[in-house]
């Protein structure tokens, strides 16, 4: 993920195109898109400020890696055929470290894992990466799950990534 560098517009939602890497400059810093740290050419992103499912899925398009995604709740929303077309193309693994709501269990994908709790959806991601790929901390809900907002929640995820 180099943000110096121009690419072709990559098609992200419902097969609109957009110029995602200019997109997702103009918004980076803390808590947005911020890289936090590489392990073993494993890139873990601090996205903890994408409290909507739009804006989980304009990062995971900017991307130009596989892509490990802890998500915080997982809904209805997600059964959209853009949504699971996406996921595809982009995600090898899903870590849920939140609720699924009832009702969203079909759209679970094939390659979904469960924890209690932030820290350890990070450790199980650390297990699931493989070299070149990012493992993306971009929540797709509100802050819950005992944060009060999504600055905390992301330094819980940076903490735990410096923990590995």
């Amino acid at each position: 993920m180099d943000k110096s560098e121009p690419s072709a517009s990559l098609r992200i939602v419902g097969g609109q195109l957009l110029d995602a890497r200019r997109v997702a400059m103009s918004v980076w810093g803390p808590h947005r898109m911020e890289a936090v740290k590489s392990i073993d050419d494993v890139l873990y992103v601090n996205d903890s400020r994408a409290t909507f499912l739009d804006a989980t899925l304009e990062s995971l398009g900017v991307l130009d890696r596989r892509t490990v995604w802890i998500v915080g709740a997982w809904n209805a929303d997600m059964a959209q055929e853009h949504v699971q077309e996406l996921l595809r193309e982009r995600v090898s693994n899903v870590v849920l470290f939140g609720p699924l709501v009832q009702g969203s269990e079909e759209s679970l994908p094939e390659h979904v894992h469960r924890t209690d709790d932030l820290r350890m959806a990070v450790f199980l991601a650390r297990e699931l990466a493989t070299a070149g790929e990012v493992v993306l901390f971009s929540p797709a809900c509100p802050s819950s799950n005992g944060f009060a907002n999504y600055e905390e929640r992301g330094a819980e995820f940076k903490r735990a990534v410096k923990d590995l």
